[in-house]
C-alpha cells in the first residue's frame, strides 16, 4: 500500500471519528480504470495504443525469429566448423542478442510513454468532472476506489463521471447535473 493511500485511509479513519463531523460528511468513490475503459476517449486511446503495441511486436518477434534461425543454424554447423569461427559466431549473436534486448526497452519505455500521453488529458477532464459532480452534490470526498478496501455500492460514483464525460455538450468539462424530472400530478 503506498503512503499516499495510507494517509488517506488514516484521514478517513480520523474524520469520521468524529460522530459531529461525519454526519456533514458526504463521500463517494469512483473507478478511474473502469472509465477510462468506458469513456469514448478511453476506448479510442485503447485501441490506438494496441494498434501501436501491435506494430511493435511484430517487429521484435520478426528479430526474434531471425536470430533464432541463426542459433539453429551455427547449432547445425557446430561440429564442421573451427573452434575460432564458431566463438566468432557465438560473440556475433549476442551481440544481435542484445540489439533485440534493447529493442525490447525501447518499446516498452515508448508504450508507456504514448500510454501517459493518451490518457493524461482523459484523467485530466475526469477529474474536473469529479470536481463538478462533488460540487453539485456536495461530496466531501471522493475518492478512487483503487485506495478502497470495502464501500458500499451505492457511493459509486463511475457510472455518472462516464454518463458526463461521454456528453457530447460536456466536451469542456462535465456537463450539468439533468434537473430531476417533477413527479406528473395525479389525475382526479
Amino acid at each position: 500500500m503506498s503512503r499516499a493511500t495510507q494517509v488517506l485511509i488514516a484521514a478517513v479513519f480520523l474524520l469520521s471519528t468524529s460522530a459531529a463531523f461525519a454526519e456533514d460528511m458526504k463521500l463517494g468513490y469512483v473507478d478511474m480504470q473502469r472509465a477510462l475503459n468506458e469513456t469514448e476517449d478511453g476506448r479510442k486511446a485503447k485501441e490506438k495504443l494496441k494498434k501501436d503495441f501491435e506494430q511493435k511486436q511484430k517487429e521484435l518477434d520478426e528479430q526474434q525469429a531471425g536470430l533464432r534461425k541463426e542459433i539453429e543454424d551455427l547449432d547445425k554447423k557446430r561440429t564442421l566448423l573451427p573452434a575460432d569461427k564458431v566463438r566468432e559466431k557465438e560473440a556475433e549473436l549476442r551481440v544481435k542478442l542484445e540489439k533485440v534486448q534493447q529493442t525490447y526497452m525501447r518499446h516498452q519505455q515508448d508504450l508507456s510513454g504514448k500510454e501517459q500521453k493518451e490518457t493524461q488529458k482523459i484523467f485530466e477532464r475526469m477529474t474536473k468532472i469529479i470536481s463538478e459532480i462533488a460540487a453539485a452534490e456536495n461530496f466531501s470526498m471522493i475518492v478512487d476506489k483503487s485506495a478502497l478496501v470495502f464501500a458500499k455500492p451505492h457511493l459509486d460514483l463511475t457510472n455518472e463521471l462516464i454518463r458526463r464525460y461521454n456528453n457530447p455538450g460536456g466536451k469542456g468539462g462535465g456537463a450539468a447535473p439533468a434537473a430531476p424530472a417533477k413527479p406528473a400530478a395525479p389525475k382526479k
